[in-house]
């Protein structure tokens, strides 16, 4: 009985895992919205009804994606115990670790964000409230190197804040259309070291 509960956990754990990587996959290769459930369950070698089983929508099945595989890699921002220029930083820093293990993973993200600029459903509400969010986390972190001393007391958090996130939307872009000429991983080094630079008193 244990084993057969143990047996079936791993099935609908590779199903997952396997659901989850044909749908990067394919919405690197062609979009979110060129996307169909159908095929990602072919693509990860099921059943074109698959995805339904599984998770209902293809778009539950981005949501979950989005939770698990992007959006938790992204919050070593905050970090209560480093010091507020550490956790600022740490935006270039999780991006750069991320573009480096895990490119075609990262691309499909930043496709499936810039498809949602497009769109009017729940896709887009869920960016716009990770936007409002990954700012509310770095006026954090800068209010917190201010407190502590390690980023100028003259920095205004709120227009840091959203300086930083438009760069990073601006390389995302730029790496999405032109992946072969812009090196995403060398141009957040650099960012990190100008913003460490520009920020320390």
């Amino acid at each position: 009985m244990d084993k057969q509960r143990r047996t079936q956990k791993q099935r609908v754990e590779e199903s997952a895992r396997r659901l989850a990587d044909a749908a990067v996959a394919l919405i690197a290769e062609k979009g979110y919205a060129a996307t169909t459930a159908q095929e990602i369950g072919l693509r990860a070698g099921y059943s074109r009804d698959m995805v339904r089983v599984r998770y209902g929508t293809k778009e539950a099945l981005v949501d979950s994606i989005l939770s698990t595989l992007y959006e938790s890699r992204l919050r070593g921002i905050d970090e209560p115990e480093a010091s507020g220029l550490d956790r600022v930083l740490a935006v270039a820093r999780l991006l750069h670790t991320f573009a480096v293990e895990d490119p075609v993973l990262l691309r499909a993200m930043f496709a499936l964000n810039f498809e949602a600029a497009q769109a009017d459903d729940l896709l887009r509400q869920r960016v716009n409230r990770w936007l409002d969010e990954s700012v509310a986390q770095i006026r954090s972190a800068v209010e917190a190197g201010k407190r502590d001393a390690t980023v100028a007391a003259d920095v205004d958090p709120i227009g840091q804040s959203r300086e930083m996130l438009a760069t990073v939307i601006g390389f995302a872009y730029l790496w999405t259309v032109d992946p072969e000429n812009f090196d995403l991983p060398g141009t957040l080094m650099a960012w990190m070291g100008r913003l460490r630079a520009t920020l320390a008193p």
